[in-house]
């Protein structure tokens, strides 16, 4: 072979050992530079916000988030810090957002209270409260009663559980009778089987099923508007467009 010609093939194979040589080390480059940025204080958690947590406390949802200052933003996982902070009594739902300026947002929807239960404590004479959602999850325990209808059930978990399923009936009645607290209206129990709601005097309101609590309500409100029930030991609210009463012979 012209020695001219191997020297040039040579060259040739020099030039693209070096430009592979140089496109590794590039990319080594860059590959550093951009583990450096990520460790960086430019790319780590310089604020945690939490917006409304009105009843549970922006400083609580912080603190179960465990999401600390400083923590890089890339690879933050921000899952397990959904699922504690909605481990929490109060939190319905919860939403996570992040911005490259170093901010995490925790969004928190929290339940509404429908039904005060009243708790049996180890001092003779004293009660506590049990304040609960719709669907039977303990929000507080608080030592004096709130505003809320009464509901009888038993038995009755720390703040975060649930009540069992049976609680339900009862808790739907309480959200539809809310408007109508201070009315007279008294506890809403099960009482062999059916849905009770003590009325003022001896009376009680027999709710029936679970169809149409909002129109049992309204039909209640009427005849606590209208009439007086002191003389009347039932109502029945079955059908809510056909309620019926059922006086107390020789009352006046």
């Amino acid at each position: 072979m012209d020695p001219r010609i191997e020297a040039r093939r040579n060259d040739v194979h020099s030039r693209r050992r070096l430009r592979v040589w140089i496109t590794i080390g590039l990319v080594a480059v860059l590959v550093a530079a951009a583990f450096g940025i990520s460790r960086s204080p430019l790319l780590d958690v310089d604020e945690v916000e939490v917006i409304g947590a009105r009843r549970t406390g922006a400083i609580q949802v912080a603190e179960a988030a465990g999401v600390e200052l400083g923590t890089p933003l890339l690879g933050l996982d921000l899952s397990g810090p959904r699922r504690a902070i909605a481990a929490l009594p109060w939190v319905d739902q919860v939403r996570s957002n992040r911005t490259w300026g170093g901010k995490v947002t925790f969004d928190v929807t929290e339940r509404t209270p429908v039904a005060q239960i009243p708790l049996e404590t180890q001092v003779p004479g004293e009660q506590s409260w049990a304040v609960v959602d719709l669907h039977g999850r303990v929000l507080q325990i608080i030592p004096t009663p709130g505003v809320l209808p009464v509901v009888l059930f038993g038995p009755v978990p720390e703040p975060g559980g649930w009540l069992s399923e049976s609680a339900l009936p009862l808790l739907e009645a309480s959200q539809a009778l809310i408007s109508l607290q201070g009315s007279g209206i008294g506890p809403i129990s099960w009482d062999n089987g059916q849905l009770i709601v003590d009325l003022p005097g001896v009376g009680r309101a027999h709710w029936g099923g679970r169809d149409n609590p909002r129109g049992k309500a309204v039909a209640l409100a009427t005849f606590l508007a209208r009439i007086d029930l002191h003389c009347y030991e039932k109502v029945d609210l079955s059908d809510p467009d056909r309620p019926a009463l059922t006086p107390i012979e020789n009352c006046s």
